[in-house]
């Protein structure tokens, strides 16, 4: 546990200031931008609403933030992989460290938005929706979000593994032959989405949301009913266990091939 502590706090010490930084000026732009705009442009709208969608851009652009955050760190340390290669600790931990603090970063990039929200819809009383729907609805959206971006960096990571693998071979070229390997996958892997033995093997034990929340939600006073909102739990545990074997298999190739 002190190892992993360490390690950890090796992270934070490093990315530190930058974090806070970038924190602060995440919450500055989405407390005071939409009141800008609404002001500057005279917008016709609820400055809730300018809130809102400021929020869901930076929500959805936080989809990339755990991966682009695993990719600084590894860099940062294959600059001196003998210094980082030289701890005792296990490939596991050297990496799985590194993708813990991702994963922190970014679920907290998730939270500074909906936090920003809550207070905004609080302190301007907006009626464009009630506060349980969007506690409800954008709950959801965001464990989407961040379960999402955890498969991005597992994939991620998997993909700097092979391209590292092949750098002392392509050179500079080792990267375009990264992307081509990562579409020829992409496009593997849409074909087995769609076909049918994915559909009956995945695609099973269906959970309606829907039968759990009220389907009509009240916006400016107006009913919006939403359709059927289907998960999977066959997806869900194959994306679950996709997501763990990439990342062993990309850590067992890091140890072999790259660390050696």
């Amino acid at each position: 546990m002190k190892q992993w502590n360490g390690l950890l706090k090796k992270e934070w010490v490093t990315l530190k200031w930058p974090l806070l930084v970038s924190a602060l000026l995440g919450i500055i732009v989405m407390s005071f931008v939409p009141h800008l705009i609404a002001n500057i442009f005279g917008l016709e709208v609820h400055v809730f609403e300018v809130v809102l969608v400021i929020c869901f851009i930076w929500a959805g652009a936080s989809v990339l933030a755990p991966v682009i955050a695993l990719f600084i760190m590894l860099e940062r340390e294959m600059k001196r992989p003998d210094v980082w290669f030289h701890s005792t600790a296990s490939i596991f931990k050297l990496v799985g460290a590194k993708a813990f603090f991702a994963s922190l970063i970014g679920a907290v990039g998730l939270l500074i938005p909906t936090l920003v929200l809550a207070v905004q819809h609080v302190l301007f009383s907006s009626t464009m929706a009630t506060f349980d729907d969007l506690f409800f609805f954008g709950s959801i959206f965001i464990v989407m979000i961040f379960a999402v971006s955890i498969i991005f960096m597992s994939i991620g990571f998997f993909f700097w593994v092979i391209d590292r693998l092949m750098k002392p071979y392509l050179k500079g070229f080792s990267i375009v032959a990264t992307i081509i390997i990562f579409l020829v996958a992409s496009r593997l892997y849409s074909l087995f989405v769609l076909s049918e033995l994915y559909e009956k093997l995945i695609l099973i034990g269906p959970i309606d949301l829907m039968k759990i929340k009220n389907p009509k939600i009240n916006v400016d006073f107006i009913y919006l009913e939403h359709a059927e909102t289907f998960f999977y739990t066959g997806e869900i545990v194959f994306d679950i266990f996709f997501t763990f074997i990439m990342f062993i298999i990309a850590a067992v190739l890091f140890e072999k091939k790259v660390r050696l």
